[in-house]
């Protein structure tokens, strides 16, 4: 099941009953509890053991995490303790703070020439993402793709990222075509083909929102938000038939979502002006 970091804005397009959540405008997809986790790798010096264990302490207990990584940042443990500092502070919803911290650690990966500079930097773009710095999120996480050191996948999330960040600008062609990337590095994760599909009905490509949509719901077949988003396209088509039946699955799929409740609203709404 797809779920996000709720930060949503209004969708900008006609939609059937006001605006459903928009998984286009929610950053940091699928990291739910912070733009960042634990990094997996396996330790290899007593530091990299610390910084796991730094990692995990800010994970369950963040106040305990900030205090943690502070203590470790003034004994000099450099970058991976202001990396763990940055994701305690997000676990914490503080932005800024984390996005400062990431940076510094990313800074200071790639003067040491630590493979982890790519990773830190895409923190700290998606952590300036959900802080509402576009600019300064597609400046680091331009940064994390010049480290050429993100494997397929994490590289798929980055531009992913990316997508989104020029969707919020506005620029929808650019967002466009880091969904081209996205499509050709992970053609398997239906978070991307969802969202290519929900800005191609908002750019009023019904035909291709309709394509994407299908290959992201052969991805996930019981994921709410996919049968919503299938239901909005079907409904600016003209299909109603489909978009009820579609809204259904949404229900079905996840009741207590906040997909099912967007979908039940509809539905309700689509059955009064039917008996009007």
């Amino acid at each position: 099941m797809i779920s996000s970091l709720v930060l949503p804005l209004l969708l900008q397009s006609a939609t059937p009953y006001g605006s459903p959540i928009d998984p286009l405008m929610r950053p940091s997809e699928p990291r739910t509890e912070a733009p960042a986790g634990p990094l997996p790798l396996a330790p290899k010096s007593p530091a990299d053991i610390r910084f796991n264990q730094c990692i995990d302490q800010a994970a369950e207990d963040p106040d305990n995490g900030l205090l943690a990584a502070n203590g470790w940042q003034i004994e000099g443990g450099g970058y991976l303790a202001r990396n763990c500092l940055g994701f305690a502070y997000a676990e914490l919803e503080q932005w800024p703070k984390a996005v400062s911290a990431f940076v510094l650690a990313a800074e200071g990966a790639e003067t040491a020439g630590d493979d982890r500079a790519a990773i830190f930097w895409s923190q700290a773009g998606n952590a300036a993402f959900v802080a509402g710095d576009n600019a300064a999120a597609l400046k680091y996480l331009g940064s994390a793709l010049e480290q050429d050191q993100l494997d397929a996948l994490l590289k798929g999330e980055v531009h992913l990222d990316m997508a989104r960040i020029y969707v919020a600008m506005n620029q929808y062609d650019a967002a466009k075509q880091q969904f081209v990337l996205v499509h050709d590095l992970v053609p398997e994760d239906p978070l991307g083909w969802l969202l290519s599909a929900t800005l191609a009905r908002r750019m009023g490509d019904l035909a291709l929102a309709k394509a994407d949509i299908a290959v992201a719901a052969g991805l996930a077949v019981t994921d709410p938000a996919i049968a919503l988003e299938a239901g909005n396209i079907a409904y600016e088509a003209g299909d109603v038939v489909n978009a009820e039946s579609n809204w259904e699955q949404a229900v079905k799929f996840g009741p207590d979502s906040p997909s099912a409740k967007t979908a039940e609203r509809y539905l309700e709404q689509l059955r009064a002006s039917a008996t009007e």
